[in-house]
């Protein structure tokens, strides 16, 4: 009875366990709002940086 009840286990537990092993690993697709939120925050570091070029150009150029 045991060595059917281990079989039994290996069958549900292990052999999913082996089978997800080699299977390869899925890619999350990314969402529309994680897609919308890396382009809000490459569009304020270009402002950010835009503003910070100009200063610098203020401050060394305009004496």
């Amino acid at each position: 009875m045991s060595d059917q009840k281990k079989d039994l286990f290996y069958k549900e537990v292990e052999g999913r366990m082996e089978s997800l092993k080699r299977r390869p690993v899925e890619k999350e697709k990314t969402t529309r709002s994680e897609k919308i939120n890396v382009t809000f925050n490459v569009v304020i570091g270009l402002v950010i940086l835009l503003g910070v070029i100009f200063t610098l150009f203020r401050v060394l150029g305009g004496s």
